[in-house]
């Protein structure tokens, strides 16, 4: 018998039990299995592990399961992101290790990602677009309303990308910025003289801050990072969204309203997160 354990003590109501004996005894004898699959109450993914220590991820996939439908899981990815998230909680860390997770729970066939965000920090947002983009199984990315820089970054790694049909939906702003405020004169305005020291031998600590001059030299170096940064985004999308992208044109930063985006091939559809979920379903 491969189905599970009838014997032992239930904590069970007397006239349920009576019922389901009538429909598990015959099974039984007839060979089959005793609870049949339309009848079995899903048991979800484990949330505490052998130790009893909960499991955020574990959770968070079966939260996941309860947004979808048939085995598909919607994952959501709102906010500004960054490695750790909000106060070390989620962040770009945390939805990697969800993704991975994913493929190997045989309860979760697909998954869905709806995206709300305007983006994030460089740091870390390729972990994300990583792990979809190494998702053994399917992946579609929805555009929950907003979908900007890093976020599409990470979402054109998807196996296919839906976007809201709404007047107010945007996707885009594919590029990198730094910006940097020079506080000198305002701090001597209100009465304050900052003087730096350094300790001899590093006279490369902090050169980037808010009260000393930019040197020509730092000035080339974050020009250069911002480049290398943004020649790695252009790369992922590229590859991403390979034989989808009408035109370079996407690659300026601008922001697209939805029927824009479908026609310049930044997503493959529009419509609702319910057609996002009928579009993972197919293998």
């Amino acid at each position: 018998m491969n189905a599970e354990t009838l014997s032992g003590l239930w904590y069970i109501d007397e006239l349920y039990a009576g019922r389901m004996r009538n429909i598990i005894l015959p099974r039984i004898h007839a060979g089959f299995d005793p609870i049949p699959s339309t009848m079995r109450i899903a048991a979800g993914i484990p949330i505490y592990d052998q130790e009893e220590n909960f499991d955020p991820v574990a959770w968070t996939l079966n939260k996941a399961l309860k947004a979808g439908s048939d085995g598909v899981a919607v994952l959501s990815l709102n906010g500004a992101m960054s490695r750790f998230g909000v106060c070390g909680t989620g962040g770009n860390e945390f939805m990697a290790q969800v993704i991975e997770r994913a493929n190997i729970e045989p309860e979760i066939k697909a998954l869905v990602i709806s995206a709300h965000t305007p983006g994030g920090t460089v740091d870390s947002t390729e972990l994300v677009a990583n792990a979809i983009r190494d998702s053994r199984k399917k992946v579609v990315g929805y555009v929950n309303g907003l979908c900007a820089s890093a976020g599409v970054f990470a979402l054109s790694q998807a196996d296919e990308m839906v976007m809201e049909n709404s007047v107010s939906a945007e996707i885009g702003s594919i590029g990198v910025l730094m910006v940097y405020v020079n506080q000198k004169k305002a701090m001597e305005n209100e009465g304050y003289e900052v003087e730096i020291f350094r300790a001899d031998g590093s006279e490369d600590k902090a050169r980037l801050n808010a009260y000393e001059p930019l040197t020509e030299e730092l000035r080339a170096e974050i020009q250069q990072d911002l480049n290398d940064a943004r020649k790695a985004f252009v790369g992922y999308v590229r590859r991403g969204r390979a034989g989808r992208l009408k035109s370079d044109e996407v690659f300026s930063a601008k922001m697209y309203k939805s029927k824009q985006a479908l026609s310049l091939g930044l997503v493959d559809r529009l419509g609702t997160l319910a057609d996002a979920i009928k579009a993972a379903k197919k293998s």
